[in-house]
């Protein structure tokens, strides 16, 4: 028999597996966001894939309290080293998007990169 106790508990159960999915689908939404943002600062996403570092209780851009997620990521601009990244979503809105200090294509070696031996002209 169905009592008061195994209700509450389906309902309660019900609230987190909809609560999951929500997230899941919000985490599908700042990775479409991420590409997008490497796509248009020309760096490549690695993995493709993007994970749930912190969750905690703020204010969004309008002032309204809630939940801001913020995933990591890790970006590559040569294919060499990897830089980390992040995003910071209130809901389903963008907060932000932040990569890390990292060299522009075409651009020549960063200060931690080691020498390159292919443009050594010796002079005789």
């Amino acid at each position: 028999m169905i009592d008061l106790g195994h209700v509450a508990l389906m309902m309660l159960a019900a609230g987190i597996g909809a609560w999951i999915w929500r997230g899941l689908g919000l985490r599908d939404q700042a990775l479409r966001l991420v590409r997008q943002h490497c796509v248009r600062t020309n760096v490549q996403l690695l993995d493709e894939s993007i994970a749930l570092n912190r969750l905690r209780l703020g204010r969004g851009r309008h002032g309204r309290p809630g939940l801001i997620r913020r995933y990591g990521f890790e970006f590559t601009v040569t294919g060499e080293r990897r830089y980390p990244g992040f995003i910071e979503m209130h809901g389903g809105m963008l907060l932000k998007i932040e990569l890390a200090p990292h060299p522009f294509p075409g651009e020549g070696p960063g200060p931690d990169d080691p020498p390159r031996r292919d443009n050594v002209h010796y002079l005789q």
